[in-house]
Order: structure tokens, then sequence, then C-alpha cells
């Protein structure tokens, strides 16, 4: 297939194929393995995804950072312990089947099946960064679908940031024994997160030591998980400097626990985020 001119094909690793795209409106890094939206960066803004420089590019292991796409399961199998947890997009090479582009941006289109899942990722880069993934069900049985593309957002430092837009909303704080809490306030940082919200809303992660604010829109995603492993866990992770999490907030379009959907025959259901910078 030919690439547009905005695009060009280099490698992260020997036989590890990387789509880097510089576009007037952004540049951008998309990974043939996982689908992996490893970079975005609009015209005349700082870097807006972070990406772990100590990440590892190789067959069967996620990268760490950037934007991994969970699926088609969330968290450990519903029933197999024995198969790997957030299912398996993000540690298979995918199929390009379309690329092109406009005065708007990049359009990158992957595919991906095996066994009964079949998905469609395509990834809109411009002055906003769009991501969606399709799950069709050809099967003559319904599938159960859960998932969430896991955007690591770049923070100049992470107790300085703010998650905003999900004051009201029930989560589920699996930090230590797994309790059910309501946010009350904008959302800060001081240890761990790892919680997910009862939440469809568009959020806003603010950083008040750059000014910056990104605003993240998502579609077919009843949850909302914002992640950060704090100290001793960013430690025992191979593919993060010990300090990497004070550099990154994950704030994931999700379909999360109960809140699975079912993909009946013939039908698809699209799970999808689209993010922008706001000054």
């Amino acid at each position: 297939m030919s690439l547009p001119a905005s695009v060009r094909l280099s490698d992260a690793a020997p036989s590890y194929p990387v789509f880097e795209i510089d576009h007037p409106t952004c540049v951008a890094r998309v990974a043939l393995h996982g689908a992996h939206v490893m970079s975005w960066k609009p015209v005349d803004e700082d870097e807006v995804l972070y990406l772990s420089p100590d990440a590892v590019y190789k067959e069967g292991k996620a990268i760490r950072g950037g934007i991994p796409v969970c699926w088609p399961w969330f968290n450990a199998h519903p029933t197999n312990p024995e198969m790997p947890s957030h299912g398996i997009a993000r540690t298979r090479f995918w199929e390009l089947v379309e690329a092109g582009e406009s005065g708007e941006g990049v359009d990158l289109k992957f595919e991906m099946s095996e066994g009964i899942w079949h998905a469609t990722l395509t990834v809109k880069a411009g002055a906003e960064l769009e991501v969606m993934l399709e799950t069709r069900n050809p099967n003559e049985i319904p599938i159960v679908v859960s998932g969430a593309l896991h955007s690591y957002f770049a923070v100049s430092d992470i107790e300085q940031v703010r998650v905003v837009n999900l004051e009201g909303a029930d989560y589920l704080d699996t930090v230590g024994t797994p309790t059910m809490r309501k946010q009350t306030v904008a959302l800060g940082f001081g240890s761990e997160v790892d919680s997910i919200y009862d939440s469809s809303s568009s959020i806003l992660l603010v950083d008040d030591l750059s000014g910056r604010t990104i605003l993240i829109e998502k579609s077919g995603s009843p949850s909302t998980v914002v992640w950060n492993p704090w100290v001793e866990k960013a430690a025992a992770f191979g593919d993060l400097p010990d300090d990497g999490y004070r550099k990154f907030c994950c704030i994931e379009a999700a379909i999360a626990n109960d809140r699975a959907v079912i993909v009946m025959p013939g039908e698809t259901h699209v799970l999808s985020t689209r993010i922008s910078v706001e000054e």
C-alpha cells in the first residue's frame, strides 16, 4: 500500500514498523504493533501523550505510554485466568488497510482478527486526535466486549494536575480492597490512583504548572478509568523510570467490569476518544 506524502515508515526496533506522521497540523507516531498511537503533537503545542523512554518494542509486549488498546476485555479475562490481562489487541501486530490525508490531517485504519474477535481501529491525527475502535461480530452468536483506550497524558508534575468533570460520579477505588466511593471534588494526585468511574462525560485534565488543559471526549464508553501507579509500583516496572509516574496521568475511555457490552451477530460497537488542547 502506498502511503500519503505526510506519512513515512520507520522502525522503532528491527521488524517493528512505525508510521511517522509529519503534517501541517501535527506530528505523530503510530506503531503497527497494537495499532498503538505512540505520540501526538499538534502544531505549536507540546507533546500531548507520554511515552516512557524505557518502553520495550517487542512483539507480545505492550508499549508503555501513548494509547494502548485494551480489547476485547478489560483487566483480567472474565472466565479464564490464564488469558492475558487487558486482552490481545495491544500485543499483536495489526494490518494497515487504509491510509489517507487531507488538509485536516492524516487517517490510518488498521484491522485485526483472532478467533471470534474482529476489530478495526481508525486514527485521525490533526489539530485534534481521534481514535475509534470498532468491534465487529460476524459470528452466529453474541459476543461480550469490554476494554479501554488507555491514554497516557503528558503532564508537568502529577501533583500539579487536576481531573475535572468527574464530580458527582460513583467509582470503584481498586487501590487496596476494592471500595465504591463518590467523587465530590476535582481529582488531584498525592498517592496511587486506580479508579473506575461510572461516567460517560467528557473530562478536562488541567495542568496548573504548564497552564495547559487537555479535553478528553469519548463515546461508546460508560466508564472512565483514571490511573497513576505512584512510587512503589512505578519502581517495579522495568519499562518505566522510577520517577516516570510524575510525568503522566492515564485517563481512559473504557468499558469496564459490569458495563461490558453485548454485540449481537451482524452488529458493531464503536468505542472512541477525541483529544484536543485548550489553552
